[in-house]
């Protein structure tokens, strides 16, 4: 069965924390899009706590966004418009702590492992356990995506049909564009990797369950504060 997420956009620890009492399996914290800092993304997680996985959109795959995103105790990264096996690749060195790759290693300080308090547990966990998404939005990124897929350390393919779509220059409901989503999903499952998207266009996260989809994102905080408003004032005036 996949696990269902949601998107948090609006810069509030009181938004992420009535996200998190929802009872979603994951919430994203986006940092690409939304105008959060590292800052205030630690606060959120704060206020999630252990309800959901936190996974953090970085603006960029660099070194420093992964690092501070990860110390401030994210329970995953997910790095936008990953087009090649060497930037993946890179990306994995930047997360995971020696020897299994070079993350820079402040956990006598750092949240991600209460403060210094369990610094080799974290170590361990993370190296074991540790969760990389990187997102597949692009022609390049779906025409290489078996050697990115074949990049050890990466968790996880996450389809961006909006970045996809535009990049092909089709729309988002096109044919085109679910084929992509669908190669997204059985390439991770041959590589054993977990996959993920966001609900697009008519697709359901029934049909996305059945390309074989792990982790689909249903909901945004932007979005359902939004829908809710404009549904009560419609509703209200009759």
């Amino acid at each position: 069965m996949p696990e269902y997420g949601c998107w948090l956009d609006l810069p509030s620890p009181q938004v992420a924390e009535i996200m998190a009492q929802v009872g979603f399996d994951f919430i994203v914290v986006d940092l690409e899009h939304g105008p959060m800092s590292v800052e205030t993304a630690q606060v959120q997680m704060m206020a999630i706590g252990e309800r959901a996985r936190t996974i953090v959109r970085v603006p960029e795959g660099s070194e420093a966004w992964i690092k501070r995103v990860l110390d401030a105790g994210a329970g995953g990264v997910m790095v936008p418009k990953v087009e090649s096996a060497a930037q993946a690749a890179q990306i994995v060195s930047w997360a995971y702590y020696t020897p299994k790759g070079q993350r820079g290693d402040a956990r006598r300080v750092v949240r991600a492992s209460d403060w210094g308090r369990n610094s080799e547990a974290y170590k361990a966990q993370w190296n074991a356990d540790g969760f990389v998404s990187v997102q597949i939005e692009s022609v390049a990124g779906l025409e290489n995506i078996e050697a990115i897929a074949a990049v050890e350390g990466v968790t996880q393919l996450f389809f961006g049909p909006a970045d996809y779509s535009a990049d092909a220059g089709v729309s988002i409901d096109s044919d085109t564009t679910l084929a992509a989503g669908a190669k997204v999903a059985a390439v991770a499952n041959a590589h054993g990797l977990r996959s993920g998207s966001v609900l697009f266009s008519q697709v359901t996260s029934q049909a996305l369950a059945k390309l074989g989809f792990t982790h689909i994102s249903v909901a945004g905080d932007v979005a359902a504060l939004s829908d809710s408003l404009d549904r009560s004032l419609l509703d209200a005036k009759g």
